[in-house]
């Protein structure tokens, strides 16, 4: 081979050469309504400074929730190496990469960081988010926390047997039924019952409003109620 001859290019070299974005930028659909989030890390970025043409390495990080389309992983590792024989700064490849898969993929949300290699003493980095997520966050910070209320049935109740159906104030044939607390009425007068007195079964004594002192509860099995008095040596 004589040394003026270009050799013919590799494959590789060939197809990041003939790449085109409209053409071989392939997408496919998402079959899924949920909300996910896909992250893709492209470790071998390489573009070529504007001016002194020295290769910048960059790791891009890629991060998106898919509305209708997904990204297939070999077009856009072939759309990244693209970028290895272009001058371009790292500013305009990592807006370009965005504006993009933005046009492409229309996702609900999106995240690109290229994270350069340091040259000259210089570490860039350089990220875009979508406005969406930037909206998102605001209104999340200044939403108030709502709470669901829970109302109560009002065809059940609460009743000494447990948790069961409200019986009817009236009964079949248009009479007054069975109410709340008629079992606490006489039968005949139709006046309550008498609440049962708690001191039959507590005998501790009870300090009455008098002077008299200490008054003795009635039993059951007594006429009338003693009263304990107390002594002036007492006190």
């Amino acid at each position: 081979m004589q040394e003026n001859e270009v050799s013919e290019p590799k494959y590789g070299e060939k197809i990041i050469s003939e790449f085109d974005i409209e053409k071989d930028l392939e997408i496919w659909e998402n079959k899924h309504e949920r909300d996910y989030k896909i992250k893709i890390t492209l470790p071998e970025f390489c573009c070529l400074c504007p001016r002194s043409g020295y290769p910048d390495f960059a790791t891009i990080y890629l991060e998106y929730v898919p509305a209708k389309f997904v990204v297939e992983l070999k077009a856009i590792k072939l759309y990244i190496n693209s970028f290895m024989t272009r001058n371009i700064s790292h500013e305009d490849s990592i807006n370009e990469i965005y504006d993009v898969l933005e046009r492409k993929l229309a996702p609900k949300w999106m995240k690109i960081t290229g994270d350069f290699n340091p040259r000259g003493n210089v570490h860039t980095v350089i990220e875009i988010c979508s406005d969406e997520i930037i909206k998102k966050t605001q209104e999340q910070s200044f939403e108030t926390p709502k709470f669901e209320k829970f109302a109560r049935d009002s065809e059940r109740s609460f009743d000494r047997g447990g948790y069961g159906a409200r019986e009817s104030k009236f009964s079949k044939d248009g009479s007054r039924g069975k109410s709340f607390g008629a079992d606490k009425r006489d039968a005949k007068t139709g006046d309550r019952k008498p609440r049962a007195s708690k001191d039959k079964f507590d005998d501790k004594p009870r300090r009455t409003g008098s002077k008299e002192g200490f008054k003795k509860p009635e039993f059951a099995g007594e006429k009338r109620a003693r009263i304990v008095k107390k002594s002036s040596e007492d006190k």
